[in-house]
Order: C-alpha cells, then sequence, then structure tokens
C-alpha cells in the first residue's frame, strides 16, 4: 500500500507537497506555526515567510510526511508562487472572514489562475476571523463559502482555523485529500462514481462472489473487511446494512444478499459521507493505485523483457482461454460478437482499450459492428504486440490465472535458423505520398478501397487479420499486423528501436507515377542500410500498386532490373481498387516466416565507412613506406659523403 501511496525506490515515503497560498494577511505563516505548535498564543519574531516545513509521519493517518510550503505576497515573488503551485500536491487557500475582500479574491484571482494552470490538486479553503466571532465555527463558514464551492468543484472542503487546535486538522485533510484523492472515484458534477472506479469495484465483486453466485453474503462481506484489515461484521450489524440498502436501492439486495447495484451503492454512499479512505483501503487491497490501474507490482513486466527484434506474443494457455471468453459470451449470438458484448469483455478493466486508436479501426469487423472470432483473437494478438503490459492488465482483471505472455527469439538468431517459430508477424508499409497505403490496409481488413477515416492523418495506423499459411508450413492460421508508416517531408526514418519490430517490409509505389516508384526504391535503400547497420535486417518486399491505371513507360523492366540488382522479387503487382492483391498477404508471411530470404543485398554506411577506411590505410601505408625509404637514401647519401 506504501508503494501506491508514493513510495520511492529508496524505501522511503516521498512527503505529500502542500503550497500555502493567499492575499497579505491572511493567515498563511500563522496558520502553518498553528499547526507546528497547536497553540493559539501569539509568537513572536514570525518572518515573513517560513522554509520548507516537514510535518512528520506520525501525524497523518497515512504514514506519509507533508512538506509545507509558505509562499510570499508580494508581487514581485509572483512567480516563484506559480513554480510551487504548479508542483504542489495539495493546496491550502488562505483568507479572513472580516475582510471580505480576501473572500472576492478567492474567485476573482486564486481559482482562476489554478484553473487557468491546469493545476489538478485539492484545494482546501482555510479561513480565519479576527474580530467577528458570529463565524468561529464550521457551519458558519460553509455558509459562507457555499456559493464558491459551487462555481469551483475542485474544491475539497473548508476550514474554520480561528481556533487554533484546528491548524492541524487542515494540513491533516490536505494529506489525506492526497493520498485518498476523490477526483479518480467521484464525479461531483453528476455525484456519480466514475466509470474506471465502477469497473474497478465491479472486479472486486467478482473476485469477493465468483464461488457463490455473484452475490455478496455474509462471508463475502466479511472476507472485504478482512482484507482490508477492519473488524468482521456482527450478524446483527450485516442485517442493518442489508436493510439501509434495501431501503435507499431497492436493486441492491436479493434473497441471498447484495447485489452489485448495492455492492456500488454502499461505496459511492460512503464517498459521498467522507469516507473515502475505506474505498480506497477496498481498491488498494485489491491491487490498484491512484490511477486506478493495477499497480505495478500486480503486472509481470519481467516477463515481457526484450531486445528491439523480439516479440510479445500470447501465450497458448491464453489464447486458449480467450477462445472459451469469446464462446461463452457468443452462445447466443452465432459466431459474432456485438459491440456491447465486446464491451462486457472490459467490463472490469478500467476501460476497453479497443474504444481508441489504435485498435478502434484496425480489425475486420461484421455489419453491425460485431467481431469474428478470428478479428477477436487478431486484436488481442495486436494488443500483446505493442502494449503487452495493458494486455496483461486486461487479463488479469479478466482472472486469468497462468503466464499469458511468451517472448519470441531475436529475429538475428531466426536468421541463423532459417526460419521463425513466430505466431504474430509485424509488416511495415512504406511509401510515399499517395501511393496506395491505406488503401491496401482498408483491403487487408475488407473495408472498402477509398475508405479514408485516417485521410490526411498523420497517425501510423494498424490493421490485422488472420492469414493463411497457404501451405508453406503447418497449416494454422498466423496473424499477420499491418503497420501503415507515415514518412515525414524531411525523409526522417523510424528509430532503430522502432525498426527491430519489422519483421518483414513492403514498400509500395504508383505503377502508373515514375517519381513514385523512384521514391520507393530510395527509401527501400535508406531503410535497409539503416537496418543493416543496426543489426536489425529484415525482408523486404517491392509492390507495384494501382495497376488498374496506365503504368509508366518501362515501368517493368526498370523495376524488374532494380530488384535483382538488390537480390529481391520483382515488384507484386496489385489494384486496391479491383480487389486484385495477388495473394500479397500470404506472399509477405512467407517472407516473414523465412528472415534469411528476401534482405536486399545493399552496401551498409558501416561497410562503405570499412572500404574507405581500408584504402586510406593503404595510402598511409605506401605514403609511410615512401618516406622510409626516403630517409633510408638519405642516411646512405650522407654517410657517402663522410667517407
Amino acid at each position: 500500500m506504501m508503494r501506491m501511496l508514493g513510495l520511492g525506490y529508496s524505501g522511503s515515503p516521498k512527503p505529500v507537497r502542500i503550497v500555502v497560498v493567499g492575499e497579505k494577511g491572511t493567515g498563511k505563516t500563522s496558520l502553518i506555526i498553528a499547526a507546528l505548535n497547536e497553540s493559539s498564543q501569539p509568537q513572536p519574531n514570525i518572518p515573513p515567510v517560513l522554509p520548507y516545513t516537514t510535518f512528520p509521519s506520525e501525524w497523518f493517518r497515512d504514514p506519509i510526511p507533508a512538506t509545507i510550503i509558505d509562499t510570499s505576497s508580494k508581487p514581485e515573488d509572483r512567480e516563484k508562487v506559480v513554480k510551487e503551485v504548479k508542483e504542489a500536491d495539495a493546496i491550502v487557500l488562505t483568507f479572513v472572514v472580516d475582510i471580505a475582500e480576501t473572500l472576492d479574491r478567492l474567485s476573482e484571482y486564486w481559482l482562476p489562475l489554478f484553473r487557468q494552470l491546469e493545476v489538478r490538486v485539492p484545494i482546501i479553503l482555510a479561513g480565519c476571523s479576527v474580530t467577528n466571532r458570529e463565524y468561529h465555527n464550521q457551519s458558519g463558514m460553509e455558509i459562507i463559502t457555499t456559493s464558491i464551492r459551487e462555481q469551483y468543484l475542485e474544491i475539497e472542503t473548508c476550514f474554520d482555523w480561528s481556533a487554533h487546535h484546528i491548524a492541524r486538522k487542515v494540513f491533516w485533510y490536505a494529506q489525506h485529500a492526497v493520498t485518498n484523492p476523490v477526483g479518480p472515484i467521484y464525479d461531483k458534477e453528476t455525484s456519480s462514481l466514475k466509470p474506471r472506479c465502477v469497473a474497478a469495484l465491479t472486479r472486486v465483486f467478482v473476485l469477493s462472489t465468483r464461488d457463490t453466485d455473484f452475490i455478496l453474503n455474509e462471508a463475502g462481506l466479511n472476507n472485504i473487511q478482512a482484507q482490508c484489515c477492519y473488524e468482521p461484521m456482527t450478524p446483527s450489524q450485516i442485517r442493518g446494512l442489508i436493510d439501509f440498502v434495501r431501503a435507499r436501492c431497492p436493486l441492491g439486495v436479493d434473497e441471498n444478499g447484495i447485489t452489485i447495484e448495492g455492492f456500488l451503492f454502499i461505496n459511492k454512499y460512503l464517498v459521498e459521507q467522507g469516507r473515502i479512505r475505506k474505498v480506497w483501503d477496498i481498491l488498494r487491497k485489491f491491487g490498484y493505485n491512484n490511477e486506478l490501474r493495477l499497480a505495478d507490482d500486480m503486472i509481470p513486466y519481467s516477463s515481457f523483457k526484450r531486445m528491439p527484434d523480439q516479440s510479445v506474443e500470447l501465450s497458448d494457455e491464453a489464447t486458449r482461454f480467450l477462445r472459451g471468453v469469446y464462446k461463452n459470451l457468443d452462445e447466443h449470438s452465432g459466431n459474432n460478437l456485438g459491440p456491447q458484448m465486446i464491451g462486457f469483455v472490459f467490463q472490469i478493466s478500467p476501460e476497453n482499450p479497443w474504444s481508441i486508436a489504435p485498435y478502434k479501426d484496425a480489425s475486420e469487423k461484421t455489419d453491425d459492428g460485431g467481431l469474428s472470432l478470428e478479428a477477436f483473437l487478431s486484436l488481442w494478438n495486436l494488443l500483446t504486440l505493442i502494449d503487452p503490459a495493458r494486455s496483461l492488465e486486461c487479463l488479469i482483471c479478466l482472472c486469468y490465472p497462468s503466464s499469458a505472455v511468451r517472448v519470441t527469439r531475436r529475429r538475428a538468431l531466426d536468421r541463423k535458423e532459417q526460419n521463425s517459430d513466430r505466431r504474430v508477424f509485424q509488416c511495415f508499409v512504406f511509401g510515399p505520398k499517395n501511393a496506395g497505403k491505406s488503401a491496401l490496409l482498408n483491403r487487408f481488413i475488407g473495408r472498402p478501397y477509398d475508405d479514408d477515416k485516417n485521410n490526411g492523418s498523420n497517425e501510423e495506423r494498424y490493421a490485422v487479420n488472420m492469414v493463411d499459411n497457404d501451405g508453406v508450413t503447418e497449416d494454422v492460421k498466423k496473424t499477420l499486423v499491418l503497420k501503415e508508416i507515415q514518412m515525414q517531408e524531411d525523409g526522417f526514418l523510424p528509430s532503430n528501436e522502432a525498426l527491430g519490430a519489422c519483421d518483414v517490409a513492403i514498400f509500395l509505389y504508383d505503377s502508373s507515377d515514375e517519381s513514385s516508384w523512384k521514391r520507393a526504391i530510395d527509401l527501400l535503400v535508406k531503410v535497409a542500410t539503416t537496418s543493416e547497420d543496426a543489426g536489425l535486417e529484415f525482408p523486404c518486399l517491392m509492390v507495384a500498386a494501382k495497376t488498374d491505371l496506365d503504368s509508366f513507360p518501362e515501368a517493368i523492366q526498370e523495376a524488374t532490373r532494380a530488384t535483382q540488382e538488390i537480390r529481391i522479387e520483382a515488384p507484386i503487382p496489385i489494384s486496391s481498387k479491383l480487389g486484385d492483391l495477388d495473394n500479397l498477404f500470404q506472399k509477405i508471411l512467407t517472407a516473414a516466416e523465412h528472415p534469411h530470404l528476401g534482405i536486399p543485398k545493399i552496401k551498409s554506411k558501416k561497410k562503405r565507412s570499412r572500404k574507405l577506411m581500408k584504402r586510406s590505410l593503404m595510402v598511409v601505408s605506401i605514403g609511410t613506406g615512401a618516406l622510409i625509404v626516403g630517409l633510408a637514401s638519405f642516411r646512405l647519401y650522407a654517410a657517402r659523403k663522410q667517407r
């Protein structure tokens, strides 16, 4: 739990930074001193601004220290105040009840400033009164600040610290608001739990009730209590809780116990009653961090540590598990998992990763937006390939029990063995603008060739599908991932690490445009030499697109001659418009399965440099030899003269 609350790698908690700001004369420094001393006695010799002050961890329920930062009210120190605010974990904003101007400045200056700076941290209002005793109580302070708090929902609470023994409570609450934040859990505008919180609590419920038909009975309630280090509930307490839920949320109870609706209602009620810590205790015990994602120690990162030319794939066991998930959800829909059921798969994950790029439009879909089994598994393979941590997180949330991924062997070893045992291959699709890259990806996943969803976008797009091996190897479909590489105007190529993920590259060109062909072959040379210099070679194919148009003169002869020179296959002619793809995807798969073939034979920069170095050494050695001969001749001549 300490790790989730900010425990540093050194083993000591990272202090919470609480910055105190406000107008001149609103008691910033006095508040800090009062909290330190818990005294109402006037303090002599108070400095204008206190140095950083650390409140020890034992002062707080969550054993994490707090660094309290006093700030200056001088206009010339504004930049420094802004800097401190930007680095704050929480802000205490002071004002004086007796001075209306200080209250007005909260909404006229300070709170708008925080929004302008995009500071999204807990804000605690701390007011005091000097002469007016009418408001020396918490309820009076809440009345004063009601309109401000309605306008600025980021305000956590307000305190009247006129009685100095309340001062420490201000900082206790500020630290508590950081370690047990409301923001990730509760939406103040809608007065409801946020979707990611609902997903996390639903997973807690599923894990706690899967042996009791998904009803939280007395044993389940006490199991959660025990995990969170709370005393077990007595039978009368449980009956009282059930009666309370039944009265407030009729769907939250059935004859056997509390339903998921009731469990969510209980947690929402706890938040609204200011008992958010109890909700966080539950979430953290089940592995969640402050962003309501599974904490790092829940995800086995070491299981997918890899070199640039290695990839991550689902294990056979995980694939069988996902087939079972699909079958269970697809029993009544007939080989089509509809959008609603797809959402159900990720109901207890932090979110549905497939609802956003690059997954959203990466697979083949049915007419109603659903997924076949192949498309379902393809998307899981894509997620595992490019974001294995997210894939593992989702599988853990689905209660998958064992090792989920495997790291493939290095491509350099694949070349040596002259085959690849990978089941997922990634193909980089290069080509100049308007060569037909997007149209090809559309055809790969069954979309119209002129689908313009990605038209004009500079983002790299993926398309994933399963491809038959076409008898080349064992009769099992492999997953092929096409990644459209958006080329920069300056010709900038992907990094060496990014190129390492490429199993095979294709270079598209518009067969009706000679300049397109020249740019494509130049691009192939750059990519091939760069990858060879990095020791990350991969097979390459040339693809002559748009064969439905008239080819430029001598297109076939020139392209064939160029590919022969670099010892790769002749360009593969295709027409995405006509759907004539000449088994391109099977050919890509075959090339990827045999990584020792189809590698362009181009002199790399390193080889050219070594050749130049050899020439230079030869010149140097010849020059040195001539110098030695000359010196020897001179010495012989000098000796003869002396004789």
